[in-house]
């Protein structure tokens, strides 16, 4: 009897950890499921298999600290919110945007005025076309960031619209070139996105209830911006 018990005592910790590791493996096949499907969705491609896009959304090449450093010091309580838009068209730069040459979006805000007009972007994450010969989802750092100045536009860009919304005049505009309406963004643009908001929430005090799509603060989307924006929040989450 001794004996026995002390075979089966041996037994119990075994089948935890086997309960265990299936747990975590199955956790782990389901997160990278639901990255490659999002992935596969942005491209345009049919989610039937992950193949390549099976990848880390932490890896980069641009070192973050290095892209979110300003010429005077970063205040925190400085800026509330990060409001991310999409240029609208499908190539582009910051320098474009910022001339007025670039600027789109497939949804005009109800009362908005005909004008459009440029917007210098604290960050814009360029895609292949943005004929500089910067890489896909290379973050460009605006002069407007460097010297911590409020420029970011309001939700409505690139119409003029009357209002005034105060509540994100002090909020951090990261813009990606592309319109997910007409093609999605690239895996790189994402990755970039992803982690260049993980490091401005973790400097600036950021919380991820504070940072927004374009369209979910115009109270206006798509089906494809809602999509995308269900699975970019879960990506900031992980």
């Amino acid at each position: 009897m001794g004996s026995n018990s002390k075979t089966s005592s041996r037994k119990v910790p075994s089948a935890v950890n086997h309960r265990r590791v299936f747990t975590v493996l199955s956790s782990l096949v389901a997160t990278l499921a639901l990255t490659a499907g999002l992935l596969l969705l942005l491209e345009g491609q049919p989610i039937t298999s992950a193949g390549p896009y099976m990848m880390n959304l932490s890896n980069s090449t641009q070192n973050w600290n290095s892209v979110i450093r300003a010429a005077g010091p970063l205040r925190n309580g400085r800026w509330n919110y990060i409001i991310v838009y999409q240029s609208g068209g499908l190539s582009g730069n910051a320098t474009e945007l910022s001339e007025g040459k670039d600027v789109g979006g497939t949804i005009k805000p109800q009362h908005a005025g005909n004008m459009t007009q440029g917007a210098n972007f604290h960050f814009v994450v360029d895609n292949a076309r943005n004929g500089l010969g910067n890489p896909d989802g290379y973050v460009q750092r605006g002069l407007a960031w460097q010297e911590q100045l409020s420029t970011a536009p309001y939700f409505s860009w690139p119409y003029l619209t009357p209002h005034h919304y105060s509540a994100y005049a002090n909020a951090v505009g990261v813009c990606i070139i592309g319109d997910i309406n007409r093609r999605g963004y690239s895996s790189s643009q994402i990755r970039s996105t992803v982690s260049l908001i993980k490091a401005l929430e973790r400097r600036l005090n950021i919380p991820n209830s504070c940072v927004k799509l374009q369209w979910e603060i115009r109270g206006q989307a798509t089906a494809r911006e809602r999509a995308f924006g269900r699975e970019f929040h879960h990506l900031l989450r992980r």
